[in-house]
């Protein structure tokens, strides 16, 4: 014991330690260094949230982009009179209806449009009041004049869109705006409808 006891002197004389300035430097050292890998950290996880938000908003967008565009192509008809360019920002239509051309034992319309940030995607029929179980044209008209429309189905397809607008003659452009912790992307398709 007496030996470790001598060593353990030689190491740190009597009247040796450290100053309250040599303290105190140590100490706002060791805080900076506390300081900058903490803001490090932070600067990382919020890098890495900010991409998670752009990933989602993206991945979201595409989905609901090939969903249209599949039923888009299918359409038999539009419904929805669309302007030619986005020139004019009054005239772009901010949803879009076309008849159905997935479904060949009843006549259907699809329908998207924005409400409260929330995609939907309704299916519609029109039917006459005197026959309201034989879907018909959302043109037709009879004695007492045009059919009722009945949604028969609404879906909500997608989350934090900002805007949605559907444009041109002979092709169908669509622009979406996706907005997200004040996170936005853009997402444009052009469609070519095959039975229009």
């Amino acid at each position: 014991m007496k030996i470790f006891s001598k060593k353990f002197n030689n190491l740190f004389p009597k009247g040796a330690g450290f100053t309250l300035t040599e303290l105190l430097i140590a100490v706002i050292i060791g805080m900076l260094i506390i300081m900058v890998v903490s803001s490090t950290f932070l600067l990382n996880q919020k890098v890495f949230r900010k991409g998670n938000i752009k990933a989602e908003l993206s991945q979201n967008a595409r989905i609901v982009l090939d969903l249209m565009s599949r039923e888009i192509r299918q359409a038999n008809d539009i419904v929805t009179v669309l302007p030619p360019d986005d020139t004019d920002p009054n005239l772009v239509s901010h949803e879009l209806e076309f008849e159905d051309g997935h479904t060949t034992s009843q006549i259907q319309y699809l329908k998207y449009l924005l409400e409260n940030g929330q995609l939907k995607r309704r299916i519609i029929v029109y039917y006459f009041d005197t026959d309201p179980l034989t879907y018909v044209r959302w043109n037709d008209v009879d004695a007492f004049g045009p059919p009722t429309q009945n949604i028969l189905e609404e879906k909500i397809i997608g989350e934090n869109f900002s805007s949605l607008d559907f444009f041109g003659s002979s092709n169908i452009n669509i622009v979406l705006n996706l907005n997200k912790n004040n996170e936005q992307i853009e997402m444009k398709a052009v469609i070519n409808p095959r039975n229009n």
